[in-house]
């Protein structure tokens, strides 16, 4: 069972990047850390509280499912991040399994490069750069929690923030594969 300094801290990288890489990488896994803690805690306590007060008092705190759809696609978006940053990521074993080292890196390699092209689009139409179907608007647009009296744009923040820690990781995964840290 992993540590959580193993969950933490991102292996040696080698090559002339390989201490800009590791650190990036660690810092990576403790900004998701953070956003996985803070979240599931506003997720959680306000949930169990409101499940208390309405067995106890037949009350509730109206505001606690607005604090949930806030953060929980920050939930998400670190989860998958981490996940990355792991290797832990959906992918299909079975072919991996029958490839040859040298044709499972290249294998991951395309499917880094396919990760990071898929993020940057996605940030690309996100941001208003690129548009199709008449384009894409800000999701939230000026809609605000009606309790909370939060702009619904914090929960849609999670996307971009979320892609661009995926495309970080797919960086830094794809140079750890051509430049692997050397065991002394």
């Amino acid at each position: 069972m992993p540590t959580l300094r193993d969950i933490l801290l991102a292996p040696a990288a080698g090559g002339a990047l390989g201490g800009i890489v590791a650190r990036t990488d660690t810092a990576l896994r403790f900004i998701c850390a953070v956003i996985l803690w803070i979240s599931f805690a506003a997720i959680f306590i306000p949930t169990f509280a409101n499940a208390v007060l309405r067995y106890t008092t037949n009350s509730s705190l109206a505001w606690s499912v607005e604090i949930a759809q806030l953060v929980f696609p920050w939930l998400i978006a670190a989860g998958a991040s981490l996940a990355a940053q792991h290797g832990r990521h959906i992918s299909v074993a079975a072919l991996f399994d029958i490839l040859s080292e040298k044709m499972r890196r290249r294998l991951s390699a395309v499917v880094h490069s396919l990760v990071l092209v898929a993020c940057c689009a996605i940030l690309y139409v996100y941001t208003g750069q690129g548009r199709f179907e008449g384009g894409m608007e800000f999701a939230a647009g000026d809609a605000s929690f009606t309790s909370l009296g939060v702009s619904q744009s914090w929960s849609y923040l999670a996307l971009p923030a979320g892609y661009f820690m995926l495309g970080l990781t797919a960086i830094t995964s794809a140079y750890r594969l051509f430049f692997p840290a050397t065991r002394v």
